[in-house]
């Protein structure tokens, strides 16, 4: 074996070493573990990525990895520069969780990330069912579906279903409360209004300012959604013309006698309740410290993203009823009611499943 040797080319001198055996660091290592069992991830396909080229990653089906690197050509000026390197965990159904690690002068390497283990959110599920008579097995039509305490919580956690999802983040501090809306106006659509769509044709818009709320729903109050005003379009209010709200519609109403269209103030009422967790825009399930017996709800009042919700749902003329977003928590139980009948009943959400069935024999 010769030892190294010059060459040129283009202009440039190179030096050629035929054996050279080069090693790299450990820059940036972490965890990731399931959000609801606190077990470590187990799927091979959990995945990092970073925006930086020069950097490698190293996963393991454990959820373990390492951001690798040479640091002295990654970070050449670490003095007095800080470097951010931003990473985005993924694994299939969960959802991403980004992160921002920060290098300092004074880092020793490797560098944990912060909060690591991550906390790896799952995606939430649908959970919908029938509701019949034990007797005959008929259809029970207008049945409502909530859930219910569990026997054994873990602390500081009670499930509240919500009929429609959230439509925006919520970060901690953030908390729910009991809300009535006082009706000041009824309306029929003009024009369908898609799901995704923040714009309302509506007939009339008396009685409508910013904050007011907007409710839609069909005629069996299976589907239920409330707006908050942003503003309205121009025209006068007492004929037809377009209304803007602060969200995008979850779901699809008809124009005319199809949709229920009313104007309301809303009235908080009770004590608030934190939430023991942020909520995410999708999330059909809130997790509050406290019981919070109601039939509407108002989450983080007060702010500039306060939306209001149904709790629990209601089925339709064959006895069917759908929650979305059902998440955050491992048990959920359910308690299917109409008048003094009711039957409750525990479910261990099966996430991997995005469509589970619960059904009801009252």
């Amino acid at each position: 074996m010769t030892g190294p040797f010059q060459t040129k080319a283009n202009g440039m001198t190179y030096t050629v070493v035929q054996d050279c055996a080069t090693s790299f660091d450990a820059l940036i290592t972490g965890a990731a573990v399931d959000e609801i069992l606190g077990l470590a991830l187990d799927t091979i396909r959990f995945t990092v990525r970073t925006d930086r080229d020069d950097l490698g990653i190293k996963t393991f089906s454990s959820g373990f990895f390492a951001i690798t690197g040479y640091p002295d050509s990654s970070f050449p000026q670490i003095v007095p520069t800080n470097y951010q390197v931003n990473l985005i965990l993924t694994a299939p159904g969960f959802r991403d969780f980004q992160v921002q690690v920060t290098v300092t002068p004074a880092s020793v390497f490797p560098i944990t990330v912060p909060n690591s283990p991550i906390p790896m959110r799952r995606l939430p599920v649908r959970i919908q069912g029938r509701v019949v008579k034990d007797a005959t097995g008929l259809p029970i039509s207008g049945a409502l579906v909530v859930s219910v305490d569990n026997p054994h919580p873990p602390p500081n956690s009670y499930a509240i279903a919500l009929r429609s999802p959230l439509y925006f983040d919520h970060a901690l501090p953030v908390s729910v409360q009991q809300v009535t809306i006082n009706p000041v106006g009824i309306a029929q659509l003009t024009a369908d209004a898609g799901a995704g769509t923040s714009v309302l044709d509506v007939s009339t818009r008396s009685g409508l300012v910013a904050n007011s709320t907007v409710r839609l729903a069909n005629t069996s109050q299976t589907i239920v959604e409330y707006c908050v005003v942003d503003h309205l379009g121009p025209g006068a209010a007492n004929q037809p013309g377009q209304v803007f709200i602060t969200n995008d519609l979850n779901r699809s109403y008809a124009a005319g006698p199809a949709t229920v269209v009313l104007f309301g103030n809303p009235v908080l009422g009770g004590a608030a309740i934190p939430l023991a967790t942020d909520a995410n825009e999708g999330d059909g399930i809130l997790v509050a410290t406290q019981l919070l017996p109601a039939n509407t709800v108002a989450v983080d009042p007060g702010s500039m993203k306060v939306e209001y919700h149904e709790v629990g749902a209601r089925t339709n003329a064959d006895g069917y009823y759908g929650l979305d977003g059902m998440g955050r928590v491992q048990e959920l139980f359910f308690q299917a009611s109409q008048g003094g009948t009711n039957q409750t009943q525990p479910w261990v959400v099966a996430y991997d499943e995005p469509l589970n069935v619960v059904d009801f024999r009252l």
